[in-house]
């Protein structure tokens, strides 16, 4: 008895080593295809095949972002309820779902059809009417339509999260019965603080302010 023991332990080795040699490990085959390959058993009807990776709160997953850094970029996540804290990581989680860690932008990213918005949905903002001789964009505006038929200056937002927010769009139309003068200037806090362009915009016609990560610019000066 002992020395089949000693034999079934030694072949046990053997077969680790074996694997760890090759750096690959296999659940339900011993041949993985891949780092880490998951067969499922479909002989056994009563046991459900899946890989569950950590579930928490979207609160319990905020409690660690301190944890969470570059080594740990693409690391995946079920939050299981809740919403994120604004100005965090996870600032983008706004439901239940999948999650991976982003460290280019520190911030939770929703996978596939999620609940959370896309990044496009989060830059969108608002769209302002203005009927005044200047208006200060607000980081939310998204498209202006200005109606002050003696022209307007438009100064635009100051972006503080400059890498996440590379090639937003800003979009001004000039609603009025006229052609119209506007005058478009940096935010203070941007470089360079100047005014970008006095332009006449047609009636109905408009223009586009890109974010480069420094300043705005347009396409179509």
């Amino acid at each position: 008895m002992k020395k089949f023991l000693l034999t079934s332990t030694m072949l046990v080795g053997f077969v680790t080593i074996a694997q760890a040699q090759q750096g690959r490990v296999g659940i339900n085959t011993t041949t993985p295809a891949a780092t880490l390959d998951v067969v499922a058993n479909t002989l056994d009807t009563a046991r459900p095949d899946a890989v569950l990776v950590p579930r928490m709160t979207a609160a319990e997953l905020n409690s660690k972002n301190a944890a969470y850094v570059a080594a740990q970029n693409g690391a995946l996540v079920f939050v299981t309820s809740g919403t994120g804290v604004a100005s965090t990581k996870t600032a983008n989680v706004t439901g239940t779902g999948f999650y991976y860690y982003d460290d280019p932008t520190s911030l939770w990213v929703a996978v596939g059809a999620a609940s959370a918005p896309s990044r496009y949905e989060t830059i969108r903002g608002n769209v302002v009417s203005v009927n005044a001789a200047t208006y200060t964009l607000l980081p939310t505006d998204n498209v202006i339509v200005t109606r002050f038929n003696s022209g307007v200056q438009i100064t635009l937002p100051s972006l503080t999260n400059t890498a996440a927010d590379i090639g937003r769009v800003i979009k001004v139309i000039n609603n009025n019965t006229t052609a119209s003068a506007l005058t478009f200037t940096n935010g203070a806090g941007d470089s360079p603080a100047t005014i970008l362009g006095n332009l006449i915009v047609n009636q109905n016609r408009g223009i586009e302010f890109v974010w480069t990560g420094t300043s705005w610019s347009s396409p179509q000066k």
